[in-house]
């Protein structure tokens, strides 16, 4: 009997252990993959999902840029304080790095109450271990504090750790089904199980699966927003004005997928829209329509805070699917009464005018903060037809007002060549009533037309800076951080929104709520780093492509205001020169791009005219009044030719001459007695200078010897003691002529004159005789005097590329010695005493240059080509106000006004734009 006893008790201690023993291997076992979203609920507004939580948080960790300036800001700040949170609990159970964070991390956003936002985040777990491990870490970690309270439900234990600030929020969480669950919300938990004991998981949600499956791969996030709820969230960063409207506004579309990738100084995000074609979705207007070529951006001013394109391919069938649109809205019956209203104004369908007219481009610009720079823009199939159909609702009007034409019009004069008529237009807010609230606010006050565009504006004053922008070729296409931002986005589109986070800002602040104005207000210098957002959308079969870039830049730079930029083809082959309208007097620009064309530039900066030139100017260009008649010509050579043209461009006699030999030095113009009987003189390669008079022909009498090397310098004429001295050098040594050639002067001492500088006259002063001063290879001064004397001073160690200038920037009468050499600036007076050093962040590219505002303003401009920066500095090495500026070329300086205070500088840069400053 105990022998049967014995057996049965040993037989149920086996069973005991095998059940035991496979209820512990069981739980050894790695949980079954469970898809996350299927803990989400189904009423989530967004959902974020990251391939591995511990790349994020060492992204997040290590990012001083983007994420750290977002941070600053409340929302923001309570994600980073969440993942921050998460990441120190991981780190204090898990010292040893056994528990692997390279596993997805998925997060959902939930708007409870009216104004809270609350997030739930989900954590695969892989087997029973990693569970307790974790759970017993909380536990001790927690104990330090407080206590771990617990309760069941679904058939889950619920943990909650309460808040260590009584008026704070705890954090509960949850294991079920291999899924770490927590939130600040005891709700969201609770209905986290719920979602996951049923079967109607947000994947099958309509459209979702659908975008769910065109995800990226090696991306930062995918980003799922549901469009049906998330304006919810959007509404509670706005004003009371705008925050009831985009909370209703649910018909934008259904779902989103954004892909969100880091890259230098970019946020890129892309991917796919679902919207449902039963549904009277918005974006359902641009399901059928094919993306367009965007064009309008070349005639858009580049001060543009904020520019919206819709891209209509097919004009009628947009109009259709509108008017369906505002038909499922209940909004049809008030468009129809607006197009009424019109008729009854004017006699003309507004509707069916415009829409006939549209050729691929409807833009709404803001080039400005304020409300009244926004401007309605419509690419039309043919501006004269556009014209007369608008100037039909004009006259309409008009009879109907009894008034005439000339009442509406006005002609905008840009300059004396070019003007544009302005019309006012007898209806208001046309574009809000065509087009829908998008467009509220935007005036069609007035109109205008610039090739086939037709820009609708508030007033007269508007539109005309907005002609004359987009004629000078200052437009969004020819700005070059526009432009570098365009590479990340398709040049074909049915939406485009482009801001430029600067300049729009005011404007963005006035739609948001008073504490998220105020942290924009705090963080000014932060919002501003994040200089311009675009976004693109593209119908793509049933689908709609998103494209969204957001540029960062952590050096914040705005553009310094210009009086106006001129675009050329291609970048300056030298300084703008100013030349005179021998007509309205007023200063006219000259300017030769690489490309070999010459450009001449109205006041207003507007191309009068470009001619072909079959090679780049050598030297300078001057301008003479070759007939003695008052009216004046620009003489220059180039290559092979002397050139003389008229104001048109046109040639002049018997010009261009064909030299005897390539020029290498540019053409010197000598008026001798002051009578307007020119010289022309110009070395050339063959070491002859030739002389030519003014009618282009050879000029008799005029015999010098071969120079023994290569004229490295312009011939130079200088008068003295009523002896005229023609001056110039070869490599090794100086030469001084008379008229006729002849040698004048021998110096006893001859040198190799530096490359780069010309040859300064000083008259005599007391016991110092008349002289010229220059310097040599080494950067020594040569004093020349014109009895053949040769003097010479070391002021400083420089290298043969040096630039050296002689001027009196003291006005006391004697030169000073500018000394330019690599990135440093030097100034010595004649004795020897340095004034100024001044060093520069990079070369010195050219010749320092004197500008003399006043006998006692003087000041020397500097160019650092390879940072294009101009300085204006005083010879003490103080910056102009407002200086540097953006500019790559020696720069000119004219007075509109004699007396005038302020001057215009004129420069070229590296956009290829001539650039006008207008200069205190």
């Amino acid at each position: 009997m105990l022998k049967k006893i014995l057996t049965s008790l040993l037989i149920l201690l086996l069973l005991t252990i095998i059940v035991l023993g496979y209820l512990f291997l069981q739980k050894q076992q790695e949980y079954k993959e469970i898809d996350p979203f299927s803990a989400v609920p189904v009423n989530s507004e967004m959902i974020i999902q990251f391939e591995s939580l511990e790349d994020l948080i060492t992204k997040l960790e290590n990012n001083t840029g983007a994420w750290k300036e977002l941070s600053k800001f409340d929302g923001i700040a309570s994600i980073n304080k969440n993942l921050q949170f998460l990441d120190s609990l991981i780190s204090n159970f898990d010292s040893e790095g056994t528990f692997s964070l390279d596993r997805s991390f998925t997060m959902a956003s939930h708007l409870q109450g009216k104004n809270e936002i609350e997030y739930l985040y989900i954590l695969p777990i892989t087997d029973y271990l990693e569970e307790k491990k974790i759970k017993n870490a909380i536990f001790n970690w927690v104990e330090l504090d407080s206590e771990v309270s617990e309760r069941e439900y679904q058939n889950s234990t619920l943990y909650s750790i309460p808040p260590k600030n009584p008026k704070g929020k705890g954090i509960h969480f949850v294991f079920s089904d291999g899924l770490f669950i927590a939130s600040r919300s005891m709700l969201l938990v609770e209905n986290s199980l719920l979602q996951l004991s049923t079967e109607n998981s947000i994947t099958k949600t309509k459209g979702f699966e659908q975008i769910r499956r065109t995800i990226g791969k090696n991306v930062d996030a995918n980003i799922f927003l549901n469009l049906k709820t998330f304006p919810k969230q959007v509404s509670l960063n706005l004003n009371q004005d705008h925050s009831k409207f985009i909370r209703n506004f649910t018909n934008f579309a259904n779902w989103t997928e954004l892909d969100l990738s880091f890259r230098n100084r970019i946020v890129l995000l892309n991917g796919f829209t679902y919207s449902d074609p039963q549904q009277g979705n918005l974006l359902n207007l641009f399901l059928q329509q094919e993306p367009v070529k965007m064009e309008m951006e070349s005639m858009i001013p580049s001060s543009t805070s904020i520019l919206t394109i819709l891209g209509i391919d097919d004009a009628l069938l947009h109009k259709g699917k509108y008017r369906k649109y505002l038909d499922q809205m209940g909004l049809l019956s008030e468009y129809l009464k607006n197009i009424s209203e019109v008729k009854r104004k004017t006699g003309v369908n507004y509707e069916d005018a415009i829409y006939s007219i549209i050729h691929n481009e409807v833009g709404l610009a803001f080039t400005e903060d304020l409300r009244s720079k926004r401007f309605t823009i419509i690419r039309t199939k043919s501006a004269s037809i556009a014209k007369e159909k608008m100037l039909e609702m004009i006259t309409g009007n008009a009879k109907k007002e009894q008034r005439t034409l000339s009442y509406y019009t006005y002609t905008y004069q840009l300059d004396k060549e070019t003007s544009f008529d302005i019309f006012k237009m007898p209806e208001d807010q046309l574009p809000e009533k065509l087009f829908g609230s998008f467009f509220a606010g935007a005036s069609s006050a007035y109109l205008t037309f610039i090739d086939n565009y037709m820009i609708l504006g508030p007033d007269i004053s508007s539109l005309s800076e907005f002609i004359e922008e987009s004629v000078l070729g200052k437009t969004l296409n020819t700005n070059q951080s526009y432009m570098e931002n365009k590479e990340f986005l398709s040049n074909k589109a049915n939406f485009y929104f482009y801001a430029s986070t600067p300049r729009a800002n005011s404007f963005i602040s006035g739609f948001l709520n008073s504490d998220l104005r105020k942290q924009i207000k705090d963080h000014k210098q932060s919002v501003n780093k994040f200089q311009a957002v675009g976004l693109q959308l593209s119908a793509n079969r049933n689908l709609i492509y998103n494209n969204l870039f957001i540029e960062y830049d952590p050096v914040l730079e705005l553009a310094p205001r210009t009086e106006w930029e001129s675009r050329l083809d291609t970048c300056f082959a030298h300084k703008p020169y100013l030349v005179v309208n021998h007509y309205t007097k007023e200063n006219e620009i000259l300017v030769q791009d690489i490309n070999n064309e010459l450009h001449l530039l109205n006041p207003s900066g507007r191309v009068l005219w470009k001619k072909p030139m079959e090679s780049q100017i050598v030297g300078k260009v001057h301008q003479v009044d070759i007939y003695g008649n008052g009216k004046l010509q620009y003489l220059f050579a180039t290559k092979n030719k002397l050139h003389l043209v008229d104001r048109n461009g046109d040639k002049v006699g018997n010009y261009p001459i064909k030299l005897k030999a390539e020029a290498i030095q540019g053409v010197s113009i000598f008026d001798y007695d002051n009578n307007k009987d020119y010289r022309f003189f110009i070395p050339c390669k063959d070491k002859n200078i030739y002389a030519y008079t003014k009618e282009g022909k050879t000029l008799t009498g005029w015999n010098p010897a071969k120079s023994e090397n290569e004229i490295n310098c312009e011939i130079q004429h200088f008068r003295v003691k009523n002896r005229d001295y023609l001056v110039y050098a070869d490599k090794y040594r100086v030469y001084i002529l008379n008229r006729r050639g002849e040698e004048r002067v021998r110096l006893k001492d001859q040198f190799s004159k530096s490359t780069n500088n010309t040859f300064y006259l000083e008259n005599a002063v007391g016991n110092t005789e008349a002289r010229l001063v220059t310097t040599d290879v080494n950067g020594i001064i040569y004093y020349c005097y014109f009895d053949g004397k040769v003097e010479k001073k070391t002021f400083t160690e420089l290298s043969d590329k040096h630039f050296f200038v002689a001027a009196d920037i003291d006005s006391d009468g004697k030169n000073e010695y500018l000394f330019a050499d690599y990135n440093i600036l030097r100034v010595f007076d004649a004795s020897g005493q340095q004034t100024l050093d001044k060093k520069f962040d990079s070369n010195i590219s050219f010749p320092p240059n004197i500008y003399s505002f006043s006998r006692r303003d003087i000041e020397i401009g500097i160019c650092l080509e390879d940072e294009n920066k101009i300085f204006l500095i005083d010879k003490e090495g103080n910056k102009h106000e407002g200086f540097p500026l953006k500019g790559n070329t020696e720069f000119s300086i004219g007075f509109s006004k004699t007396g005038d205070k302020s001057f215009n500088l004129y420069v070229g840069d590296n956009r290829n734009f001539l650039l006008n400053y207008s200069v205190q």
